[in-house]
C-alpha cells in the first residue's frame, strides 16, 4: 500500500513542499533516500522524517506502515536531526529559534 505524504523540506533545500506516493512498507531511512532520489535532492547529514502535529521523530528502522498517524498527517517534515552545534535536534516544542534547521512557514 502505498502513502501520500505531503513533505516539508528544509530552508536550504531548493524545495518547500512537494507532494509524493510512498510504499509503506520502506523503513524511514529507506523513505528518505527514495525521496532524495525522486526529487534530486541531497541527504545533507543525518535527515529523518518528523510529524510537527505529533512532535515525534520516526524511527530509522521502523516500517512506515507502523505510523498509522501518516494516514492523516497533513505534513511530514523532511529534517536534519542534528543541530548546527552538534546537538540533537529537539521536537519542535513551540521554539521559535532556528536551531533545528526545519522551515516554519506561515
Amino acid at each position: 500500500m502505498a502513502l501520500v505524504m505531503r513533505i516539508k523540506f528544509p530552508p536550504t533545500y531548493p524545495l518547500i513542499y512537494k507532494t509524493l506516493r510512498i510504499e509503506s512498507n520502506l523503513t524511514c531511512q529507506q523513505a528518505v533516500f527514495f525521496i532524495s532520489d525522486s526529487l534530486n535532492v541531497p541527504v545533507i547529514g543525518r535527515i529523518g522524517l518528523y510529524l510537527p502535529q505529533d512532535k515525534q521523530w520516526l524511527d530509522d528502522d521502523t516500517a512506515l506502515s507502523s505510523y498509522p498517524q501518516l494516514q492523516d498527517a497533513e505534513e511530514v517534515e523532511f529534517r536534519f536531526r542534528d543541530r548546527a552545534d552538534g546537538k540533537p535536534a529537539g521536537g519542535g516544542g513551540g521554539s521559535t529559534r532556528n536551531d533545528d534547521k526545519c522551515c516554519l512557514i506561515l
